[in-house]
């Protein structure tokens, strides 16, 4: 009987820190980029958003990837900044890297990559995401946080010790 409750603990806390496996590509380019693969915060009836970080090995640079999958209509590409919503006093505007439409498991979906700054990455440390903002369809769309609210938190202190 201890084994089993042995074994069942010890697949739940795996499956529970499996979000959190660090992954790693190495581009043609010779660039290496650490990173998490994306983890939902917004399930509504008309999205669905994942977010997940990516980390330069060679620059330290941070960036921030947004993955929305549109419910009630055909995806849009994303344009303009992100604007995130913490718990914490100030908002942030990320400037995007690329913004792109892929097939992610079978479905289209929006995806956009945005470069983070030191502040952007100090606030991001300390503090939980409210919102995100962004615009498609030539409209500003806001989704509030429905779960994962401290992803990038752990995310960080997670890819800041590589």
């Amino acid at each position: 009987m201890k084994k089993l409750i042995f074994i069942t603990l010890f697949l739940i806390c795996n499956i529970g820190f499996s979000q959190y496996d660090i992954k790693t590509v190495n581009r043609p380019d010779g660039v290496t980029m650490k990173y998490f693969s994306p983890a939902p915060v917004v399930i509504a009836d008309s999205h669905e958003a994942g977010l997940s970080l990516y980390k330069n090995v060679k620059t330290k640079q941070y960036f921030l990837t947004t993955t929305v999958l549109f419910k009630k209509q055909s995806p849009s590409k994303l344009s303009g900044n992100l604007v995130i919503q913490t718990v914490g006093t100030e908002g942030l505007s990320l400037s995007p890297v690329w913004h792109k439409l892929i097939n992610m498991n079978g479905q289209n979906v929006a995806t956009s990559m945005y470069l983070l700054t030191d502040k952007d990455i100090d606030q991001l440390k300390i503090n939980e995401i409210k919102l995100i903002s962004f615009n498609a369809y030539d409209q500003l769309v806001g989704l509030n946080l429905t779960k994962n609210k401290d992803l990038l938190i752990i995310e960080l202190s997670k890819l800041s010790r590589l």
